[in-house]
């Protein structure tokens, strides 16, 4: 069963495979069909009628109930995933990318438990489609899987950013750890964002996140507000973060940004994003740690080159790295809870996961 008769390309090839037209409805199908089904054959339907653009399901027509019911046959549910990237609707290119297809348990004909008639089993097999399609894509859709759409975004804007972009993506491992760290939804700022590779790494990974990446660098923000993919739960703005109002936050991320901050900057910035933070919510340091000397010098190798070798990162005056006993400092200062992670061999680069400690009233 399908829509595509009348398509200059697809039309061709499904009527040289006697596919079946549903345009004038699939009652005129039936006896058709069950002369197939006499002769061994399945019936495959898209019960959406139509692709959407995007990965998401949409409304199901009675068309597959309808003719299960009529014929006595069982329905067998298929997942099909990543589609909706690889052959975007509209597109004319194939992108390479992961597609997964999943079989759910036989739905038989004769379990009621689903519903007596096809319209009530439509609605009823249609839930159980969408929450079965969530559970995959969360199961599918990490990091890795948006790699290759990260790349895509920042295609044709010159081939050292490509590069760049290619190496920084292999260095954060996808941004695995930041995705786990913060949350799924709510009002999230990037600060020091650069070009918005991060930023736009989480919006893929969780729609329910409203992303605003600030930097002081006025070509980077351009770079980032005009990527193909951004949408309105995107925001890229060129601010000074010092004067810049941040409002509330359910998350702030300062990654590999302290150093270029003078020390009474550093511990103004944090306190700032602390004051800032809903009751909930997270904010996310990484930084060289100036307490681990020996690991300090691959920090400060890997900066050279960002900012004098290659000059990626802009800056005026020396770097500043923060000990993480200074950090702790500043946190247990502000009413906060610190936690530690130290993943890395090579550099000094630390990550502190700070929240606010709960206010105690006493009644």
């Amino acid at each position: 069963m399908n829509g595509f008769g009348s398509r200059p390309v697809f039309g061709a090839v499904v009527r040289l495979a006697d596919y079946y037209p549903v345009a004038e409805g699939v009652e005129p199908s039936v006896d058709r069909l069950r002369e197939k089904v006499e002769q061994g054959y399945s019936i495959v339907v898209y019960p959406e009628g139509t692709r959407s653009p995007q990965a998401e399901i949409k409304r199901f027509h009675k068309g597959a109930f309808f003719i299960a019911e009529k014929l006595g046959l069982d329905v067998l549910p298929v997942l099909i995933h990543g589609t909706a990237y690889t052959m975007t609707k509209g597109d004319f290119l194939l992108k390479d990318g992961f597609i997964t297809v999943k079989y759910l348990p036989r739905i038989k004909a004769e379990d009621s438990k689903w519903g007596d008639a096809y319209p009530e089993r439509k609605k009823t097999i249609s839930r159980y489609f969408r929450e079965e399609y969530e559970l995959l894509r969360s199961e599918r859709e990490n990091p890795r899987y948006f790699r290759e759409l990260l790349y895509y975004n920042y295609l044709y804007k010159g081939p050292i950013l490509e590069w760049y972009l290619r190496v920084k993506i292999r260095l954060e491992k996808n941004y695995e750890q930041f995705h786990r760290l913060v949350p799924m939804q709510g009002r999230i700022m990037d600060i020091g964002c650069g070009y918005g590779f991060m930023s736009y790494m989480l919006h893929f990974l969780a729609k329910g996140r409203q992303i605003t990446g600030i930097d002081y660098d006025e070509d980077k923000i351009e770079t980032a507000n005009h990527a193909y993919l951004k949408g309105d739960s995107l925001n890229f703005v060129c601010a000074d973060i010092a004067s810049y109002d941040f409002g509330k936050q359910d998350a702030f991320i300062i990654s590999d940004v302290l150093h270029y901050l003078l020390p009474e900057e550093q511990e103004a910035l944090i306190k700032k994003c602390i004051t800032n933070l809903t009751d909930n919510g997270v904010l996310i340091i990484r930084d060289g740690d100036a307490d681990l000397k020996e690991r300090q010098k691959g920090t400060a190798l890997t900066e050279f080159f960002s900012t004098k070798a290659l000059k990626f990162n802009k800056t005026e005056r020396p770097l500043s790295f923060v000990s993480s006993t200074r950090i702790h400092e500043i946190v247990a200062a502000n009413g906060a809870s610190i936690e530690q992670i130290d993943n890395t061999r090579y550099t000094s680069n630390v990550i502190f996961v700070i929240k606010k400690l709960p206010v105690l009233s006493y009644a």
